[in-house]
């Protein structure tokens, strides 16, 4: 892997996570917000670089960096681990949805493998760069439409009742991760057919996801 190309491409992508997450659960990026989420980003993007240069991590990557996402809304900005949960949830399965529907869609227009955009750090790093882009315009409409969900406190002392919505979110969330981590297990030599099952996965896990937020929403409004 190119060291400049991966870093930059991979800080891009982190970037539209947060901005994802923080159109769709309404947070305010202001001055202090967007310093720290670009200094994240920069991290992040070093934490996702060395754990795929080494074998034994590789594998583990993605949810290496989702437990650290988790931790860095918690003890940043101050959102409960549950909520946190849920939060980079739906960053990181847009980001597969988007990412993979960028990639199979730029293979079939340019007629590019997905091995020479896994191999070519400038090319990936461009994909990256549009995935960015896309996730952005997809905030803007977030915003523009104000699609999100007011449910997420701001404080860690905040109480949560661990049933009814809430349970139901967390299964959608662990019976994902369990058909991903399947999936990663599976096609693990199959670029392309990792990339459509993995995009598949979530496409399919949002509708439940975001629909379950709704109510959760609706609930806690009453």
């Amino acid at each position: 892997m190119q060291y400049v190309p991966f870093i930059v491409g991979s800080a891009i992508e982190c970037f539209g996570v947060f901005i994802v997450m923080f159109s769709l659960f309404r947070f305010r990026l202001n001055t202090r917000a967007f310093i720290t989420v670009s200094i994240v980003a920069f991290m992040m993007s070093q934490l996702s670089y060395f754990t795929r240069l080494n074998p034994e991590t590789s594998n583990l990557s993605t949810y290496i960096q989702f437990a650290m996402y988790v931790i860095v809304l918690w003890v940043l900005f101050r959102v409960p681990v549950f909520y946190s949960i849920l939060m980079n949830f739906a960053g990181f399965a847009v980001l597969v949805v988007v990412q993979g529907i960028t990639i199979l869609v730029l293979g079939a227009i340019n007629n590019i493998s997905l091995e020479t955009i896994k191999n070519n750090g400038m090319i990936n790093a461009a994909t990256q760069l549009l995935t960015f882009i896309l996730m952005l315009s997809l905030a803007r409409l977030i915003l523009r439409f104000n699609w999100g969900f007011d449910f997420v406190p701001t404080s860690r002392r905040h109480e949560m009742e661990f049933k009814g919505t809430n349970v139901t979110l967390i299964a959608v969330i662990i019976s994902a991760i369990v058909v991903l981590t399947v999936v990663i297990y599976v096609f693990r030599n199959e670029y392309k057919d990792f990339v459509i099952y993995a995009s598949l996965v979530f496409l399919l896990t949002l509708p439940a996801f975001l629909y379950f937020s709704l109510r959760k929403d609706n609930e806690d409004a009453a």
